[in-house]
């Protein structure tokens, strides 16, 4: 009975979400086109890079972070929120920022590489559309740009792992994504198709009912309704690598039960929750639960 609701699942989500003709992981690029505009030594010790390559239809920008002694290749990706950018892991701008370069600087100092790209729009990829706030795409009806918006990110990921490997010697390289709110809903999305995963930790991705959460954007439900995008509750039984998520009970962008729900989907062992009390921003004991997750993996 489960394989055939599996069976099911998978048919929908390929119908629904990958209906492009080449789906992420199908054909890897063979010429990424790398450009690195920065290569700075910082005070620390670290060491930081700025790439740009190929990504799925447009050129894709993104940070690598190491310690200069660095000896393993294990690489953490780091996903921001909507209307969020790659800069969020590195300036202290509000006190989710200041949340997010203290995770990013722990990672660091217990030797992960970390990567920071921006999301499709977002940041210096907003230049594709002049820079305009991509929440907009929803109160403007423009289904097109969301749907891109989210299957051309998912996909970038995975072009960002593929030019890793090709630039890489190292036969024990780990990949691992850690995402924020809908950083962590297309860590989610890529969890469901690309095998290379170590694990995922994702805190609190918009689980609630994809329909609501667009009108709560300002979709209109009849468009919402359009949308190319399936339940997120589809994606549970579809992960493949562990995964950790850290959620609020407080959280507007979901019920309780709607992450009890998504988490008792999942079909992997290798799964766990945790809930704290509050809404979408969590408390900074956050960022000791992500290391430890990453850790005792």
């Amino acid at each position: 009975m489960n394989s055939i609701r599996k069976l099911k699942t998978i048919l929908i989500l390929f119908g629904l979400f990958f209906i492009s003709s080449n789906t992420f992981t199908q054909n890897k690029k063979v010429e990424y086109n790398s450009k690195i505009s920065v290569h700075d030594t910082l005070e620390e010790g670290y060491i930081i890079e700025k790439i740009t390559i190929d990504g799925f239809d447009s050129r894709l920008p993104f940070y690598i972070e190491r310690s200069e002694i660095t000896l393993i290749k294990s690489y953490v990706i780091l996903l921001h929120g909507l209307n969020g950018r790659k800069e969020n892991w590195l300036n202290r701008t509000s006190p989710l920022s200041e949340k997010f370069v203290k995770l990013k600087d722990s990672l660091l100092s217990i030797g992960y590489i970390v990567i920071m790209p921006d999301a499709k729009y977002h940041g210096e990829r907003g230049a594709e559309t002049n820079f305009t706030n991509p929440s907009t795409f929803y109160s403007s009806q423009n289904t097109e740009q969301i749907e891109n918006w989210w299957s051309s990110t998912v996909k970038d990921i995975s072009i960002i792992i593929d030019y890793i490997q090709s630039i890489t010697t190292e036969q024990s390289t780990t990949f691992e994504v850690i995402g924020y709110s809908m950083g962590g809903l297309m860590a989610i999305h890529l969890n469901s198709k690309d095998e290379r995963l170590k694990s995922i930790i994702v805190c609190v991705p918009p689980l609630g009912n994809s329909i609501k959460n667009s009108q709560r954007l300002g979709l209109k439900v009849e468009n919402a309704k359009k949308i190319d995008l399936p339940s997120n509750q589809i994606y549970a039984p579809l992960q493949k690598s562990p995964i950790t998520l850290l959620m609020g009970t407080k959280d507007g962008w979901y019920t309780t039960k709607e992450a009890r729900d998504f988490y008792d989907k999942i079909e992997i062992k290798s799964k766990r929750i945790i809930f704290y009390d509050s809404g979408h921003y969590l408390p900074k004991k956050f960022i000791g639960d992500v290391i430890q997750a990453l850790t005792t993996e």
